[in-house]
């Protein structure tokens, strides 16, 4: 649950894109002489508002990643920005739940009316492998990731002599034929054509670039006529078109489409699958609201019409349109509403009327790459170099700040000199799996602390204690961390290497994908989470029994007729005894009858299905399992409580002399629940 309310805002607004950033920027304004001591805050995923129709250029090495975003922070002065995920809106209690990060946690703010600019999400789900092996184009860290995957595809490619190694390393399939799609393949196809010559193994015929749509022309916003001069020049410059197709399937390999054609490929860049936000489904039907495929309706000035305080543009938002029907998903719309949202609340607020949105669209333009674009502007359509130049000379103007037009303004100077930069910028980010190293008396994390993730300890051991009390001491091939990431809280224990202890961490992202793509090992880690008791829980099964109970002797309940086996006996002995005498454990003693440990009759016999053996040989000590060990004059509580921090449901008694003498298992000592009646 997040902690109590960091502050209480008049407006919040929920999203960082045009919408959001705008309504910030007319909001503040409106409202800076007359209501200065307004509060309102903009929360976003992200500390800047990505200029989204640049990104193709960032992919082709055409302009610096910097200068197609902007820190929003300068561009919202009169707003507080918190960079945050909005987990859930709370519209009864008129809060926002935010998750901050690992550290800082959940953080709750109140408010008194909201701005819903939150946007679409991408959802790949839908098409069988996208998700695991395609690349993205939204946002400024996947156009980095494609520039470089693009690069070094290139490289690799250099470096084999197999042809036909080197035709896939080089095949790049974009799936979407709409803005980004087209204008990411007509960069992409420029950026090889610019760079193939600085390496001697690889020519251009060696690269082919494929880009498929399900629709009957590209670019479907606009007329049908630039959708087909579109294809025709992307084709002129070696660039497949497949029309009227969708990807079926993808694997590591291979694009597989609906009418069963296949195309061989390691590069999948996919442009489509927008899905509603989750933060705008789970309010419909919420005071009234209807959200349909995740666009809340809301009325000509952008307000809820059953709620006077909830507010809502851009992506997220159903408005009616002066031309009919709803406002497209375009960024051109989205800047407006933020405007016209930002000053329709400050109206609000000042108990003035406020104005409907009447905004028509201007245009739409795409640069498909080569001096060349399409445009269509009210109602005249351009293509060819006079396109390209409208392109470049609206979107500049477009641009946030005057900084970011100065230097994007550089870049494209630049680029008329120069050769385009093939440096391999590939940024390492930390691996959601990783090797951890820690030397003896190391804290790896502290009771409280956030849960990161799931742990396998390689090599040492790590006790696992709450407080003062030891809980477990895990060794290697254990695992820990399961519990705090299953249940979503914090670390429940301190976790503590005892010596120089190596271990593999998983990220709690992985490890949650794996979870819940497998529901016997989700079953098995959520047995062993409940294992590691803590200190209240350990207390409230002990309150279960009776003090005369537990302080009894071990001996006074343990089982002494053990079967047993030597140190040294054979498979084929060990096989007869289970025979005989069905056991799930059977004890392994030395000469002197000193325990070493247990032989697991499971564990046993799928090891012997799964490898060869001689029946003769001795059971190999590799097949042991420890049991805790524990006196037999120690009281039952203390049985308990060892068996608790071994992770153990039996111990195995010893006499003064350390030998074996019985076997204690919790099933004996807990009371047996009773029965309920019969119901009549």
């Amino acid at each position: 649950m997040p902690s109590n309310p960091l502050q209480t805002f008049d407006v919040v607004i929920l999203g960082g894109g045009f919408a959001g950033v705008y309504a910030a920027q007319s909001l503040a304004k409106a409202l800076r002489k007359k209501k200065p001591d307004a509060k309102i805050a903009l929360i976003a995923e992200e500390n800047h508002m990505v200029f989204q129709p640049m990104l193709p250029e960032v992919a082709g090495a055409t302009l610096s990643p910097r200068h197609v975003v902007n820190p929003i922070r300068n561009l919202c002065k009169g707003a507080t920005v918190f960079k945050a995920e909005a987990t859930e809106v709370d519209l009864e209690k008129k809060a926002v739940h935010l998750f901050a990060g690992d550290f800082a946690g959940r953080i709750q703010l109140d408010f008194e009316q909201i701005a819903l600019c939150v946007g679409a999400k991408i959802d790949l789900s839908r098409i069988p492998g996208m998700q695991e092996h395609a690349l993205l184009m939204q946002n400024v860290g996947d156009a980095m990731r494609l520039r470089a995957h693009f690069i070094s595809r290139f490289e690799e490619a250099n470096l084999t002599q197999d042809l036909d190694t080197k035709r896939r390393l080089l095949t790049f399939v974009i799936v979407g034929g709409g803005y980004s799609g087209v204008e990411t393949a007509g960069q992409l196809i420029d950026l090889g054509q610019a760079i193939h010559k600085s390496y001697k193994n690889v020519d251009i015929d060696h690269c082919r670039f494929i880009l498929i749509h399900s629709r009957e022309h590209l670019l479907p916003t606009l007329h049908k006529s630039l959708g087909h001069y579109t294809a025709e020049k992307l084709r002129k410059r070696g660039i497949e078109i497949i029309l009227n197709r969708r990807a079926k399937a993808v694997t590591a390999n291979k694009v597989y489409l609906d009418n069963g054609e296949e195309i061989d490929t390691n590069n999948i860049v996919c442009t489509v699958g927008n899905a509603p936000n989750p933060i705008m489904t789970k309010l419909d039907g919420q005071l009234g609201l209807e959200v349909e495929r995740g666009r809340l309706k809301v009325g000509p000035d952008c307000a809820a019409p059953s709620v006077d305080w909830i507010w809502a543009a851009g992506d997220c938002a159903s408005i009616p349109s002066v031309e009919g029907g709803v406002c497209p998903p375009t960024a051109q719309f989205a800047m407006r509403e933020g405007l016209l949202l930002g000053k329709n609340i400050a109206a609000r607020i000042l108990n003035s009327p406020t104005k409907p949105f009447d905004f028509k669209a201007i245009g739409e333009l795409a640069s498909i790459g080569h001096l060349t674009a399409v445009a269509e502007i009210k109602g005249l359509r351009f293509s060819g170099l006079l396109a390209w130049w409208m392109w470049r000379t609206i979107y500049l103007m477009k641009l946030p700040s005057i900084e970011r037009k100065i230097r994007v303004m550089f870049d494209w100077t630049l680029e008329l000199f120069f050769h385009r930069d093939i440096n391999l910028l590939n940024p390492r980010y930390s691996s959601d799996i990783s090797e951890t190293h820690l030397e003896a008396g190391d804290t790896l994390f502290r009771k409280g602390d956030p849960a990161f993730s799931f742990y396998i300890v390689k090599r040492g051991t790590i006790e696992l204690r709450d407080g003062d009390r030891l809980v477990t001491t895990v060794k290697a091939n254990q695992h820990f961390g399961e519990r705090a990431l299953l249940e979503g809280t914090n670390f429940l224990f301190h976790a503590i290497a005892t010596e120089p202890t190596s271990l593999v961490s998983i990220r709690s992202n992985v490890f949650k994908q794996i979870v819940q793509a497998d529901a016997s090992f989700a079953t098995a880690l959520r047995q062993s989470a409940r294992t590691f008791l803590t200190s209240n829980e350990l207390d409230q099964l002990l309150r279960r029994l009776p003090d005369s109970l537990l302080d009894k002797p071990v001996e006074s309940v343990m089982k002494r007729d053990l079967i047993t086996l030597r140190k040294g006996q054979s498979i084929r002995e060990t096989i007869e005894l289970f025979k005989q005498r069905p056991k799930s454990y059977v004890p392994v003693t030395d000469d002197d009858g000193k325990p070493l440990g247990a032989i697991r009759k499971e564990s046993f016999f799928l090891h012997l299905q799964s490898s060869d053996f001689d029946s003769d040989q001795p059971v190999a000590e590799s097949d042991y399992v420890e049991l805790p060990q524990i006196l037999k004059e120690s009281s039952i509580r203390e049985a308990m409580t060892l068996m608790a921090r071994s992770n153990a449901s039996k111990a195995l008694v010893t006499d003064e002399s350390e030998r074996l003498c019985g076997l204690i298992a919790l099933v004996d000592i807990l009371p047996t629940p009773s029965a309920e009646p019969n119901a009549t």
